[in-house]
């Protein structure tokens, strides 16, 4: 014996929970991309041909100089930017139509039958109107986005305000709360997981919905770089600009989740 004290090893590293359930949530993704990555390549050089699905080295080729040229950014900021306004208006109305629907017997039984009729019209089938009624300016654009978005938070406002649990409200008022009290502590809170399902469904339509727009009556955007391509018979471009939606629209939708689990977490908790 030499009188040293013998040490005790070190613990392991763990991680938490929570950091293994995020690590592992990108892992599928990596995964999921790099499966769709190979189809991609399978579908460009074995099944339809370069031409008609250009391989991806030949999209990123195009993607360069497209970038390095600002067209890509600039049409990426300016179908953003209506993107952005068009679903802003159209959440913001259907929020607070909505609420009032869901709380309010009468409008509900009154403009239900309406919303109900028009909901079916869909961003595209209101191209010509919009374009009569606004030109082929700005504002045509926001209103397509506008129109792709509303009825679905609507929709999925009133539905989450009218399933609050009648428990909740009726408890609430034996213990003597205001009707303003039910409304902000028992009948928002029980309809945020539906408003944040509906506001979800929305921005992609959001996205749907201006790609149309572009096409048939713009001088920009995505759309129009789409449309432009096609009749050149670009299809590197055209899967540029593909790529680009589906890239920004998987972000956005990204940013939404963890911004609305961050914010929310309380009320959209599995219990």
């Amino acid at each position: 014996m030499d009188g040293s004290v013998a040490k005790s090893p070190a613990p392991p590293f763990r991680l938490s929970k929570r950091r293994r359930a995020q690590l592992s949530q990108i892992a599928t993704v990596i995964v999921s991309l790099a499966i769709g990555f190979t189809l991609w390549l399978i579908a460009s050089y074995y099944v339809f041909g370069p031409f008609l699905i250009p391989p991806p080295i030949a999209v990123f080729r195009a993607f360069a100089p497209m970038s390095a040229s600002g067209e890509l950014l600039r049409d990426i900021g300016i179908s953003l930017s209506r993107v952005a306004v068009g679903y802003a208006t159209g959440t913001t109305l259907a929020l607070v139509l909505g609420v009032f629907m869901g709380r309010i017997r009468l409008l509900h039984d009154l403009v239900d039958p309406l919303v109900e009729f028009m909901r079916f019209l869909s961003p595209t089938a209101m191209i010509p109107i919009v374009v009569i009624w606004f030109g082929i300016g700005e504002i045509a654009k926001y209103a397509l986005v506008f129109w792709g978005t509303i009825f679905i938070v609507l929709l999925n406002t009133i539905a989450g305000v009218l399933r609050t649990p009648s428990i909740r409200p009726n408890a609430a008022l034996c213990l003597g709360a205001s009707e303003a009290q039910i409304f902000r502590l028992i009948v928002l809170p029980s309809a945020v997981p539906y408003i944040v399902v509906g506001m979800r469904l929305a921005l992609a339509s959001a996205f749907i919905s201006i790609i149309p727009a572009e096409l048939l009556a713009a001088d920009s955007g995505l759309g129009y770089l789409l449309q432009q391509s096609s009749l050149l018979l670009q299809t590197d471009r055209i899967f540029v600009a593909l790529v680009t939606i589906c890239s920004i629209g998987f972000l956005t939708d990204r940013f939404f989740q963890l911004t609305v689990s961050t914010l929310l977490r309380r009320y959209l908790a599995v219990k």
